[in-house]
């Protein structure tokens, strides 16, 4: 790696911690911890993704790659990973009920939409009951609907319930909402490295459309607009992704088994913080190796 790579790998460094270490400090993670799961990723790390072909990874190999000793790497692996407790990441059962009503066709209206379902049915016709069996089965059909009431992602009308909600976003569910941080982040960084890493398939889309002198009056009309306009995307995006799903379309044939999705995200940035980035407009990644002019 040359030396301006580094500063700029550096500085990219510097501008994604801040913000996770805002959410360590927030929750009371101290540095020490911190420090103690990046050991645990550079070693699995290494082990796992930097192995010479055909060779069982060496603890010496590893830690040339890591710059962590040998005994400590060694010490490090009999000791518990921060993952050896931590549950299967599964969606939540309202996640998946809300999922299951907006792409099953057999709880929408003849137009395609999620329908006002009755919360139960003597016959075998669709029912909020009837959805909440076929999802999440172990869960209570009135604690899961009481669940969606108070996230305000349900309506009640008499005896019928209406879907609000587009999408699965925990309102107070501090231990979910960290859960999905987790897994989002990830996949941003997945596919950022994956680009300028230049591994095929091609280079995933990666954008970011952003002006750096606008007033603070119009922020709230821009965030508006975005979440108005985002989410109709995303719902787009929903509906063809979900023809590609096996779960949502069981007829589908085909191997393997891969996960795949968009994201999207809004910003602000005040222009007196540290790591204000230089001006620009459209940005993203192409496969070549970060620019100075970028960093």
């Amino acid at each position: 790696m040359s030396d301006r790579t580094q500063k700029a790998l550096i500085r990219a460094l510097y501008r994604m911690l801040r913000p996770m270490v805002r959410l360590l400090l927030r929750h009371g993670v101290s540095y020490r911890l911190f420090a103690d799961i990046a050991r645990h990723v550079y070693v699995d790390t290494a082990r796992e993704d930097f192995a010479i072909p055909g060779r069982k990874q060496s603890l010496s190999r590893m830690a040339v790659l890591t710059g962590i000793n040998r005994k400590d790497i060694a010490k490090l692996q009999e000791r518990s990973h921060p993952l050896s407790d931590a549950p299967a990441e599964q969606p939540t059962p309202a996640a998946r009920v809300i999922t299951g009503w907006l792409n099953d066709v057999r709880f929408h209206t003849p137009a395609g939409e999620p329908a006002m379902l009755p919360v139960e049915r003597e016959d075998a016709g669709p029912s909020f009951t009837a959805l909440v069996r076929e999802y999440s089965r172990d869960v209570p059909v009135r604690a899961l609907l009481d669940e969606l009431e108070r996230i305000e992602a349900v309506r009640r009308t008499g005896e019928g319930v209406s879907l609000l909600a587009r999408g699965y976003i925990p309102l107070e569910d501090m231990q979910e909402n960290i859960r999905i941080f987790g897994t989002a982040a990830a996949d941003l960084m997945a596919t950022m490295d994956h680009n300028i890493a230049k591994q095929a398939p091609g280079p995933f889309i990666q954008r970011t459309v952003s002006y750096v002198n606008i007033p603070e009056e119009l922020l709230e009309r821009i965030r508006e607009r975005s979440a108005r306009e985002g989410q109709a995307f995303l719902l787009q995006v929903n509906d063809w992704l979900a023809e590609c799903d096996r779960d949502q379309s069981p007829e589908l044939a085909g191997s393997g088994q891969v996960r795949a999705g968009i994201g999207l995200y809004y910003f602000e940035q005040r222009n007196d913080e540290r790591s204000f980035p230089g001006t620009g407009v459209i940005s993203g990644q192409e496969n070549a190796t970060p620019r100075e002019d970028d960093a």
